[in-house]
């Protein structure tokens, strides 16, 4: 195992400085503080040796809340006092997601070389889009037409004009498009008409002319949002993490995950042991694929359970990530936490309520309480509230 010291930084818009490809991209100022202030939900990945960058100190307040689940406070440490420590000393670079803006950031450290140095690649490679989902989810269902899964006409399409979206639209009636470079439900456009109106029309030439082309699928009767969690190891070693179950809105933006849920969530709709069999496949098209090839880390797979037609089925490959993410997140809180915990991991934002007032308010109301000295109900941030803090994260048991 690797005594090298890990540095974590939150960049959850990867995806957006990948879209526009220049080593010096800023985010927009609002994802920016959103960045900073999650920034501790990097804790979970590390040990007291490592470092999670953030500019603004913690409180003394939220270091106790951080204590209640065993983590590492100390860790939280700026850009400039890292490197002021580590000097030249090789460390291994864990940022949420790779991009050329990405390597810049963090190119005043030394990293060692692991697996050909795919993190320069991977930071200038175009792994993160769809397009590669796409074929990694018509191959697999192609080499394993279950009857759980889609038909091939109801499976994503890559489509690059206006005429063949509205073909598409006829055929099923209700679509859903997404750009190619988009994270957390962002980038989407939900069609429940039959007809694109002027708004649905200027929004696809535009991204249309911006990254190429759009994956398109049908708009599914949502029963269950998971994802498959796995993780490619320096060594070549393919780690299968078990399943993560989350909440997203009607638009498909995410809200949530479970944590610890329980077997009505879990197994409602199938097995474990059926589940565990598509886990299974996935693993073994992994590891065909250029994710295994090109990349090291963690890669979430996400999916969707479905009714259609009076059958539920499962459309096992919605989404690839091969970055850290929410679902393997989540797993990592449920480690800390009494196994007989269960709730919510969730995120906020409010434009005019301060994250500190809903942290204040939730604490009243929820007082965290503690068993065998781990965390079983209540209400805890994972981030440290300050007065303008618009957004944060937070834990919520039953």
């Amino acid at each position: 195992m690797s005594t090298l010291r890990k540095i974590f930084h939150f960049n959850p818009t990867c995806e957006l400085a990948l879209v526009n490809g220049s080593p010096y991209y800023q985010a927009p100022a609002l994802l920016r503080q959103f960045e900073e202030e999650l920034a501790p939900i990097m804790l979970f990945f590390a040990t007291a040796n490592d470092h999670v960058l953030k500019e603004n100190p913690i409180s003394e307040d939220f270091k106790n809340q951080l204590n209640l689940l065993g983590l590492p406070a100390n860790s939280i440490v700026s850009r400039k006092e890292s490197l002021e420590i580590v000097q030249h000393e090789p460390v291994l670079l864990h940022p949420w997601g790779w991009s050329p803006a990405e390597s810049n950031y963090l190119s005043a450290y030394t990293q060692p070389a692991e697996r050909d140095d795919l993190t320069h690649h991977l930071a200038n490679s175009n792994l993160f889009e769809r397009k590669h989902a796409v074929s990694f989810c018509h191959e697999l269902m192609a080499e394993h037409p279950l009857d759980i899964f889609p038909e091939e006409e109801k499976r994503p399409r890559l489509i690059q004009d206006l005429p063949a979206i509205e073909v598409f639209l006829n055929q099923h009636k209700q679509i859903v498009l997404k750009t190619p470079l988009s994270s957390s439900g962002r980038g989407l456009q939900v069609i429940r008409k039959q007809q694109l109106n002027e708004s649905n029309k200027r929004w696809i030439k535009t991204m249309l002319d911006q990254q190429g082309y759009l994956v398109a699928e049908p708009l599914f009767q949502k029963k269950t949002d998971l994802s498959f969690q796995f993780q490619l190891k320096a060594s070549g070693e393919l780690v299968y993490h078990g399943i993560s179950y989350f909440e997203t809105n009607s638009n498909g933006q995410y809200q949530g995950h479970h944590i610890n849920p329980s077997s009505s969530i879990s197994n409602r709709y199938f097995s474990k042991e059926t589940l565990a069999d598509v886990a299974q496949l996935l693993k073994n098209q992994l590891k065909k694929s250029n994710y295994y090839k090109q990349y090291q880390g963690f890669i979430g797979i996400d999916a969707l359970i479905y009714e259609t037609e009076g059958k539920i089925k499962l459309q096992a490959c919605l989404e690839i990530n091969p970055r850290f993410n929410m679902g393997i997140l989540s797993q990592k809180i449920s480690q800390k936490l009494h196994p007989e915990s269960q709730g919510m991991y969730q995120t906020y934002f409010h434009p005019k309520i301060s994250y500190k007032k809903f942290v204040e308010e939730q604490a009243k109301k929820n007082p965290p309480l503690m068993a065998d000295l781990r965390l079983q109900k209540g209400f805890v941030s994972l981030s440290s509230p300050r007065d303008n803090s618009k957004f944060g994260a937070y834990l919520l048991l039953d």
